[in-house]
């Protein structure tokens, strides 16, 4: 692969001036001097293994789908259990001591750093909780941004908070480690990786999926991991429908939603590969003030040329090094993990090396010298021991083997520093790592179909699934969810879609509706994202996962038992009567779908736009614009934004658009409509 890269910066050994233990932010795994604690999702346990041999030394239950687990200066074990709502704590003698039932899903959990006090995020709650560590009383529990995911407490009494679909959160801590809500303050994330301002793309960049955090080990800042992604804009769609931009200037080839391509901006070209979603890190100092990202072209990876950061797919962990500048992020997708230097003042700048680990790895955790690294293979129950210490003497860069470019462009007034100048002292030659052993955890209780299934929704260097294996299923389908993004694709604007839980019983599928097999959209999508074509047995386990193998997220609006409130019992009443016709299209007995294409006055502008232009052209303009497969109500409480196009960011805005052409809602009272909003939200 033919572009001109750059070479990382050496990686150096930290002061201990500041320390951030381990339990400051949670993980998959923890590793303490004597051992490792593992979280097995699959047979809902806690696992703890002898550090230095992996043996399994002992097993606990804990309660279906645990997530997180830290481990505190007392050698108690504190893990979140999803499916339950619940945290436990697990005492030195490997039993479960305590247990609080929290809310509907718990996620995230630290500890702050004298591990007196424990903090834990409840994502469809949209709350951090805080607990006295000892007996697990609740102490304090506060809104968040949408969907928290994982939290880190520095000890300079501050915390983060990452959320799936927005910004960061610091909030500060009292002298009783109590969040200050009037200390709260929203992080935005990186606008852009180093070679993106060369390209001048950052602009139309949206960050999501911000599930780990890291404390910086010499700042007492954060680091988040998260991606960027690039879903195109209303020109990529006029120049993918017409074959030529907004301004008339033909294209070669239209566009789909992005992929690998080049960039010329104002007379400098840089041919640097780009991926539709790419891996980032953010890094912000005590404050929440976000450092600022510096141009430059990639760090090419010495196995296969490619951009080293284009290796790595769906991020799922991040974790610092106690001892030397190091930080490792997993790629869930690739099977595999980058370590970046957290001395740069952009750690994406100096990736240092790839850690090629088992499957799906989706946590990892530094060993307390810092010699040692450890991930945990998620789809194979396996923990992987990586032998740190080459990157502590990696060896010189030689200005021969590496360019850097300084040509002239607009592009560089978008980023907020310059590109600086590579000296040769200071670089080194990156490399790559790979386990010293793999031992498993435990016994997959999950069907082999099932586990096939989910290998190919979720490994993204599958070039059968998209072109130049770019991405997979679950680079935008998290756990089978949506990114709440909107891609601009050859029918137009369309939201991604949720998965879990919405797709047996709901044929057609796609929002064409122009497909009535479940395996026939599947090949579609398949050819849209570029891939060669997934084999039948690939096709036939896929389509099993993606039916029986994804588990969509627990309702809050829905009481345990099933019971509606007065409320949301009104609005059902309201949902089947005759004056609303909600049941004409979305019928109970169908999972609320009736299988039809309808016209409900939804389609954007640019699509009638295109549709008028192509009939004046004499082209076949297609299907009607708005013309739109009846979609499931099932999940809506987390399916945000509505509409085909996402233009409708809450449901009473959707109800709005369409008050006398989606059934009929304009007669109805404020307290009515809440009332049928109250029960949509528990489908």
């Amino acid at each position: 692969m033919d572009f001109q890269s750059s070479k990382p910066e050496r990686p150096v050994a930290l002061s201990a001036a500041l320390t951030a233990p381990a339990w400051t932010s949670g993980h998959g795994l923890a590793a303490t001097d004597a051992a490792l604690f593992v979280v097995d999702r699959d047979n809902g346990a806690l696992v703890r293994m002898e550090r230095k041999s992996l043996a399994v030394k002992a097993t606990v239950a804990v309660g279906e789908r645990p997530e997180q687990v830290v481990v505190g200066p007392d050698d108690a074990a504190f893990v979140t259990v999803r499916a339950a709502g619940d945290v436990v704590r697990v005492g030195a003698d490997f039993s479960v001591e305590r247990r609080a039932h929290l809310g509907t899903e718990t996620y995230g959990l630290a500890l702050s750093a004298d591990g007196r006090t424990l903090y834990v995020t409840l994502p469809h709650d949209g709350q951090l909780v805080t607990l006295d560590a000892a007996t697990l009383e609740e102490l304090d529990r506060m809104d968040t941004l949408a969907l928290p995911r994982a939290v880190a407490v520095s000890p300079l009494n501050y915390l983060f908070v990452t959320h799936e679909t927005d910004a960061g959160l610091r909030v500060g801590l009292d002298m009783d480690g109590l969040p200050n809500t009037d200390d709260a303050l929203p992080i935005g994330l990186r606008q852009g990786n180093p070679a993106d301002f060369l390209m001048g793309r950052t602009a139309t960049l949206h960050q999501r999926r911000a599930l780990a955090a890291t404390i910086d080990q010499a700042t007492g800042g954060v680091f988040i991991a998260h991606v960027q992604a690039s879903p195109g804009d209303s020109n990529d769609f006029i120049a993918s429908a017409t074959g030529t931009s907004v301004n008339g200037v033909p294209v070669d080839q239209p566009t789909d939603g992005g992929g690998y391509g080049t960039t010329a901006q104002a007379g400098a070209t840089f041919d640097i590969p780009t991926r539709p979603v790419e891996v980032s890190v953010t890094s912000a100092d005590p404050t929440g003030t976000v450092a600022p990202a510096q141009i430059q072209n990639p760090v090419a990876d010495p196995l296969t040329g490619e951009p080293m950061t284009a290796l790595v797919d769906q991020p799922s962990d991040i974790a610092s090094s106690p001892t030397w500048s190091l930080a490792i992020v997993t790629g869930y997708g690739t099977d595999n993990a980058i370590v970046l230097n957290t001395a740069s003042q952009d750690p994406m700048r100096s990736p240092l090396a790839i850690i090629d680990a088992g499957r799906a790895p989706r946590a990892v955790a530094f060993a307390p010298d810092g010699k040692m690294a450890y991930i945990l293979n998620d789809q194979e129950l396996t923990v992987s021991s990586v032998d740190l210490t080459p990157l502590f003497s990696l060896p010189a860069a030689e200005m021969d083997d590496f360019g850097t470019s300084f040509a002239t462009s607009d592009a560089f007034a978008e980023a907020p520093s310059a590109m600086p100048m590579q000296m040769e002292g200071d670089l080194v030659e990156p490399t790559r790592l790979n386990a010293a052993k793999t031992v498993a955890f435990g016994k997959d209780p999950v069907p082999a179909q099932i586990r096939r299934g989910q290998r190919v929704f979720t490994y993204a260097r599958n070039e059968r699934l998209s072109h130049a294996g770019e991405f997979a299923c679950a680079t935008c389908h998290f756990e089978g969810t949506e990114d709440k993004l909107v891609w601009f694709i050859t029918d137009g604007p369309r939201q991604t879609p949720s998965l879990a839980g919405r797709l047996l019983g709901t044929a057609p599928f796609n929002w064409n509706g122009s497909k009535d097999e479940l395996k026939s959209n599947m090949e579609q999508t398949v050819a849209r994202m570029g891939g060669a074509g997934l084999s039948k047995s690939e096709l036939t386990d896929l389509e099993q996962f993606l039916l029986y193998g994804l588990q969509a997220p627990k309702n809050p609006n829905l009481a345990a038992d099933g019971q509606l409130t007065a409320e949301q019992q009104l609005g059902k009443t309201i949902f089947e009567s005759s004056e609303a016709k909600c049941t004409s299209c979305h019928r109970v007995e169908q999972d609320f779908t009736d299988g039809f294409s309808h016209n409900v006055g939804t389609a954007s502008a640019v699509e009638r736009t295109i549709w008028e232009l192509k009939v004046a052209q004499g082209q076949d303009p297609g299907r009607e614009p708005g013309l739109l497969n009846t979609p499931t109500l099932k999940g809506l409480f987390y399916t945000a934004p509505y509409l085909h196009d996402g233009s409708a960011k809450t449901l009473e805005e959707a109800l709005d658009r369409t008050a006398d052409t989606m059934g009929k809602t304009s007669h109805l009272s404020k307290e009515e409509k809440s009332a049928l909003i109250a029960y949509l939200k528990t489908l």
